[in-house]
């Protein structure tokens, strides 16, 4: 009984040859080392088997069944085998397996070795047979390092490119934006009609027209000093809105309603600048509006952080061609502002637009 528990003992305290790949981190690096001498491969996973993630192979083709099957940091390969020599195995594999860190074990000292090893093979390092556990130990560890170094580099790099790629993206997506909104609000029919408009009142209502001069200078000079700003107070927004509505309804009168019930919290929220003047010129571009169809403008809050507008359903039946692009600008600028998208939608004979409003902080 006695002998046997010893031998129990004995089995469990020695220390085992077999792969401990199974039993091994997987934060730990990992090396393939090439030899076509299994002793060599055994005493060289018994050294470093715990330091790192050992791959072992006998051949160069063997090598390269075991790259193409794990991902390996580094490769240490001895020179002199049959078939294919460790500097004629990291040709091979210098295009395919480009990042791995290279070293060459030459157990004789032939310059010329050494010198295709570094041309042909671009090794990091040659090291002499028979090699001492410490001195290997350190040039892998330099040579892990330098790796590890080497990859933190390149994704600091591929980070500050796509980062750069970001950042030139949105400047382009704002010019554009900052283009479109222009485009569509300094408006050459908008400027056309209010100038008519004007020509009108000059001569039927001068105090009016003193008005409408007044009106008109504020909508664009709002235009002008907002169009580069992200976001403005919904109360400076609403102002401009009172404005704009009223060159608009100089020209449509009666025929054209606004309705307001924004809740007095709400106001110092915030909202992309022009976002109401979009969607009003919107409305009044594809709807009908007329003494027996008066069009009318809805803007709500939706409690302290939505904003509805809503407009009546009327569209003209020789139809107005639609680019699309005001709203898709709005919901661009949302995008690079908050996770929360306004909703276009129609709903029981009305066209909704659901705009979210920002806490400053956002």
């Amino acid at each position: 009984m006695t002998l046997r528990i010893r031998k129990k003992v004995t089995q469990i305290l020695e220390p085992s040859l077999e792969p401990l790949n199974d039993l091994e981190p997987l934060n730990k690096f990992s090396i393939l080392y090439v030899d076509d001498e299994q002793q060599n491969l055994m005493a060289f996973k018994a050294s470093f088997r715990r330091n790192y993630q050992v791959f072992t192979a006998n051949s160069g083709k063997e090598a390269l069944e075991v790259m193409r099957a794990q991902p390996i940091d580094l490769i240490i390969s001895d020179q002199r085998m049959p078939e294919m020599t460790g500097v004629e195995l990291f040709e091979v594999i210098r295009d395919e397996f480009p990042d791995p860190v290279r070293m060459v074990l030459t157990g004789y000292s032939d310059i010329n070795v050494i010198i295709d090893a570094i041309n042909k093979g671009k090794v990091y390092y040659y090291v002499t047979k028979p090699w001492k556990h410490d001195e290997l130990k350190l040039i892998i560890d330099n040579a892990l390092e330098s790796y590890r170094l080497k990859k933190e580099n390149r994704a600091l790099a591929n980070e500050r490119n796509e980062l750069i790629i970001k950042s030139e993206r949105q400047s382009k997506e704002a010019i554009l934006s900052q283009f479109e909104t222009l485009k569509n609000q300094v408006n050459p029919h908008f400027l056309f009609n209010c100038l008519n408009a004007l020509a009108s009142l000059v001569h039927d209502d001068p105090d009016m027209a003193e008005d409408f001069i007044s009106k008109l200078t504020k909508v664009y000079r709002y235009v002008l000093e907002h169009k580069e700003k992200i976001l403005v107070e919904l109360s400076e927004e609403m102002r401009f809105m009172h404005d704009y509505f009223f060159l608009q309804k100089t020209r449509f009168g009666p025929s054209l309603i606004l309705k307001e019930d924004v809740n007095p919290k709400s106001l110092d929220r915030q909202i992309p600048p022009l976002t109401l003047q979009l969607l009003a010129e919107n409305a009044i571009k594809h709807n009908i509006i007329s003494r027996d169809q008066p069009l009318t403008i809805e803007i709500s809050s939706e409690g302290e952080d939505a904003l509805v507008i809503r407009n009546t359903l009327q569209k003209r039946s020789e139809g107005v061609t639609s680019t699309g692009i005001g709203l898709k600008n709005l919901a661009d600028r949302y995008g690079l502002l908050a996770d929360q998208q306004p909703e276009f939608f129609e709903e029981n004979g009305q066209y909704v637009v659901r705009v979210p409003l920002l806490a400053r902080e956002e």
